[in-house]
C-alpha cells in the first residue's frame, strides 16, 4: 500500500492524509479479519439473523457488519463499517464465544488502520459516502443476473447437477528450468457441489491449444503427489470434502476429462473437490508477433458464483488485469480459435477487479478455505504472493455452454 501523503496545516504541523485507493486497502483488510474472527466462531456471515442470535447482537449491527463480510465490492460497502463502539461489542461477543486472541486483536488493528485511513481520507464516515458515490462504480446490469438466474435454475432440473461455487486460480511465472517459458500453478474446483441426479458428472476439463485452435502437447507435475492413478494426483485432496473423491478419468476429443464418479444425490453427496497442477515451461515467454498466454474454463455446471482469479508475476510487466471475455459455446461448440474470440463474445457488465494486499486480501466468503489454498499453493510453487499481481474475475449465475477466458499479451525478447 501507498504511504500516505502529507500537507501542513495553518500553524505549520503536517496533517496526515489518505488516499481512495488506501482507505480500500484498509477496508479490504478489514473485511478479511472479519471474516475469520466470524469463521472462528462458527457463524455465517450469509445468515443475519443467526448471527444477530448466535453473537447476541442487534439485528442491525449483524446485518451491517454481515454486508461487510459479504460485499466484494469495496466501494459499495466501504462506508457502511460500523463505528468503534460496535465493532468493541463485535470483540466482546466473539471473545466470550472462545474466538482465539489473536484473530480478535487482529480484528481491533485492522478496524483501527481504517479508521485512521477514512479520517487521513475525508475525516468521516458521511464524506466518505460522498466521495465513494463518484468514486466511479458501475452496478452489473440487475436484469442480466436475473436472467441468468432464471436460467441457472432451470438448467439444474435439466442437467441433474448444481454447485455453489465454481473457482479457478492460475499463477503464472517464469519457468525456473528455462526463463524464456511460462510455467503455471493451476488450480480449479467446486464448493457445494450436488448431484440432483445418480450419474457421473465431470467436473474439469483439461488441454491446450495454440492461438488457431490446434490442439498442443504439455507437461504437467501434481501439486499434491499422493494417491494412485491421474484421477487421485489431480486432487489437492486437504481441500476437499471428502478427502479423496472418487474421480474418473476420460478422453474427450482433445479434451482430458475429469468426472466425479455416480454417487448420493442431494446433500448426502454434497461435495468439495479442487484440482491442482504444476504446469512447466507451458507458453513462450517472448513472441515477436501478436499472440497471448491465457486460460480458460468451460461452465458445463450450473452455478451460483464463478470465480476466476490470475496471479501474473511482476517480472512480465503485465499492464493491469489479463483480459477477460465470456465466450459462447452454444452457436460455437468447439471453436478456439482465438481470431474469432470477439467475435464469440457475450455482452456482460462485470469486469476483473485487481487484488491487492496479499493472500489475506483475496479471501472469498464462499470459499472459507481459500487464504490456505493460496498459501499452499505458493509454497508448492516456490513463489510467495508478493512476487504476483493478482485481479479477479467474478459473476453470479453464469450461464452454461460457455468459456471463461483470461489472457494477456506477450512482448517481445529485450534486445
Amino acid at each position: 500500500m501507498p504511504k500516505s501523503a502529507t500537507n501542513k496545516n495553518s500553524r505549520g504541523g503536517r496533517i496526515a492524509t489518505a488516499s481512495l485507493e488506501e482507505v480500500l486497502g484498509a477496508y479490504r483488510d478489514l473485511r478479511a479479519a472479519t471474516a475469520e474472527l466470524f469463521h472462528s466462531v462458527g457463524v455465517d456471515a450469509t445468515r443475519t439473523r443467526e448471527t444477530a442470535r448466535v453473537l447476541g447482537l442487534n439485528r442491525g449491527l449483524a446485518w451491517r457488519l454481515s454486508r461487510v463480510v459479504r460485499e466484494a465490492d469495496s466501494a459499495v460497502a466501504v462506508s457502511d463499517v460500523p463505528g468503534r463502539p460496535s465493532i468493541e461489542k463485535l470483540i466482546a461477543a466473539c471473545r466470550e464465544r472462545g474466538a482465539p486472541e489473536a484473530e480478535l486483536q487482529a480484528a481491533i488493528a485492522a478496524f483501527d488502520a481504517y479508521q485512521r485511513a477514512v479520517d487521513a481520507c475525508s475525516g468521516d464516515r458521511k464524506t466518505l459516502a460522498m466521495m465513494m458515490a463518484n468514486h466511479g462504480h458501475v452496478e452489473p446490469f440487475a436484469e442480466q443476473e436475473r436472467a441468468r438466474r432464471k436460467l441457472f435454475e432451470g438448467a439444474c432440473s435439466v442437467w441433474g447437477g448444481q454447485a455453489q461455487v465454481r473457482f479457478v486460480t492460475v499463477f503464472v511465472f517464469p519457468s525456473a528450468d528455462d526463463p524464456t517459458r511460462l510455467d503455471a500453478g493451476h488450480v480449479t474446483g467446486f464448493v457445494g457441489f450436488r448431484r440432483l441426479s445418480p450419474r457421473a458428472w465431470p467436473l474439469s476439463y483439461e488441454a491446450v491449444h495454440d492461438d488457431s485452435g490446434a490442439s498442443r502437447s504439455f507437461m504437467k507435475v501434481p501439486l499434491d503427489p499422493h494417491g494412485v492413478g491421474e484421477g487421485e494426483l489431480q486432487l489437492l485432496s486437504e481441500f476437499c470434502d471428502p478427502p479423496r473423491p472418487k474421480i474418473e478419468v476420460r478422453q474427450n476429443g482433445d479434451f482430458k476429462r475429469f468426472d466425479l464418479a455416480a454417487g448420493p444425490v442431494g446433500n448426502e453427496g454434497l461435495t468439495t473437490c479442487v484440482f491442482g497442477s504444476h504446469l512447466r515451461q507451458l507458453y513462450p515467454r517472448y513472441s515477436e508477433t501478436p499472440d497471448t498466454a491465457g486460460f480458460m474454463v468451460l461452465l458445463t455446471t450450473p452455478v451460483e458464483r464463478v470465480v476466476f482469479d490470475m496471479f501474473v508475476h511482476r517480472d512480465l510487466r503485465v499492464p493491469g488485469p489479463p483480459r477477460t471475455q465470456l465466450l459462447d459455446r452454444l452457436k460455437f461448440p468447439h471453436s478456439n480459435d482465438e481470431s474469432l474470440f470477439d467475435e464469440q463474445s457475450l455482452p456482460m457488465a462485470e469486469e476483473p477487479t485487481v487484488i491487492r494486499g496479499g493472500i489475506r486480501a483475496a479471501m472469498h466468503l464462499r470459499i472459507p478455505f481459500y487464504p490456505r489454498l493460496l498459501e499452499y499453493v505458493c509454497g508448492r510453487i516456490g513463489h510467495g504472493i508478493d512476487a504476483f499481481d493478482g485481479s479477479r474475475f467474478e459473476m453470479a449465475y453464469p450461464p452454461i455452454s460457455t468459456t471463461l477466458s483470461r489472457r494477456f499479451d506477450l512482448k517481445p525478447a529485450p534486445r
